[in-house]
């Protein structure tokens, strides 16, 4: 340990691009608590034995960029079977109504400035004139 964290004062001294992922690396147990970013960075600097070389700003960046990173590989399961039979149904989407038309150009539109204004109140659409009030 003496050595990556000798390592790891040298790239915060020289502002190295990799700095934070080897702080991340060492200390993403602490790094990942819910204690505030304050805190740990100055208990990381005071193991580190030179206070105020870690910021929260740092702590900040590792648990916004490295934990999104470690958490996709967690989900992510490993699986060398199919889990779904050959007649599983098809999967649902997000839409709760769907137009099953064979000829597209048989489709009316309606038009909210040729309907009467009790049906144009009824049928809003993003499509409509608005009113300049």
């Amino acid at each position: 340990m003496m050595m990556n964290s000798e390592l790891l004062i040298d790239l915060f001294e020289r502002k190295d691009k990799k700095r934070r992922k080897i702080l991340y690396e060492q200390y993403a147990d602490l790094l990942l608590t819910s204690l505030s970013a304050f805190y740990v960075a100055e208990m990381i600097s005071v193991e580190l034995g030179m206070p105020g070389l870690v910021t929260a700003d740092d702590v900040r960046y590792c648990r916004f960029y490295f934990r999104s990173k470690q958490t996709q590989r967690a989900s992510i399961p490993i699986k060398s079977e199919r889990l779904l039979p050959s007649s599983a149904p098809e999967p649902r989407t997000h839409r709760t109504h769907q137009c099953n038309v064979k000829d597209p150009s048989a489709l009316r539109w309606s038009d909210p400035d040729t309907m009467n204004m009790q049906d144009n109140i009824i049928r809003k659409t993003k499509f409509g004139k608005k009113d300049e009030t």
